[in-house]
């Protein structure tokens, strides 16, 4: 992050960038955001009404299911539905995969939704505490993606969030997605700064590493630091 630089858009994943897995976010995050003379962006993993439901009312752009899927307020500004055989194929690869010995629901792992597919290796809504501590440093999805690779003409998969593996159309990722929005604004990439938690190779972040700068977080701790910094 170049703190001499005249950013004009801040772009954040959600989940362990803004706030902890499918939380609201925290009063102080929110009322600092809403301070920042900046436009506010935030592209997730979760669907539409999901990230509009953590940001609390927040207003931003909001990019759900790695930008597949964006709106802004009321207005749609665009969403890619998987088909058919995209979602066979991703159910296919979901069911190659090892299983953990200890799943609190084994129907709480596959969300469909609708230009993604979100599977969690514990459960998307199993208490956040316990899903903090089943892969933080995403060495089991790594493991599971390095021993079943997904092999595929027409899907993506990356690591995401505290316990998820997100699929989606292949190379509709977030950085092609931000990339997406910035010319349907007519924003200049130079004004424009990423903060993300998987920028590593792999995660869900990654694909916006030279698309526009990019400053990589620890947690939302980490993020609101680095935001101050900004103001």
């Amino acid at each position: 992050m170049d703190t001499n630089k005249k950013y004009l858009r801040l772009f954040f994943d959600l989940d362990n960038t803004l706030t902890r897995s499918r939380t609201k976010i925290t009063p102080e995050m929110k009322q600092l955001l809403g301070s920042l003379p900046f436009d506010i962006i935030v592209i997730s993993g979760a669907s539409v009404d999901q990230l509009k439901y953590q940001v609390d009312g927040l207003s931003c752009y909001t990019l759900g299911q790695n930008g597949n899927h964006a709106v802004h307020g009321d207005l749609e500004l665009w969403r890619d539905p998987l088909t058919p055989e995209e979602i066979r194929e991703i159910e296919e690869h979901i069911a190659s995969l090892p299983k953990l010995p200890e799943i609190p629901d084994i129907d709480d792992l596959i969300e469909n939704r609708g230009s993604q597919i979100s599977y969690s290796i514990y459960g998307h809504h199993a208490p956040v505490a316990v899903k903090e501590k089943v892969d933080p440093d995403q060495a089991l999805r790594v493991g599971l993606l390095a021993q079943h690779p997904l092999i595929s003409d027409t899907i993506d998969v990356k690591i995401a969030g505290t316990t998820c593996l997100d699929y989606f159309k292949k190379g509709r990722n977030k950085g092609y997605n931000v990339t997406r929005l910035t010319e349907y604004m007519g924003w200049n990439l130079d004004t424009c700064l990423y903060f993300g938690d998987a920028l590593f190779p792999g995660g869900n972040d990654e694909t916006v590493i030279g698309v526009i700068d990019t400053e990589s977080v620890r947690d939302p701790d980490d993020t609101y630091k680095k935001l101050e910094l900004l103001k």
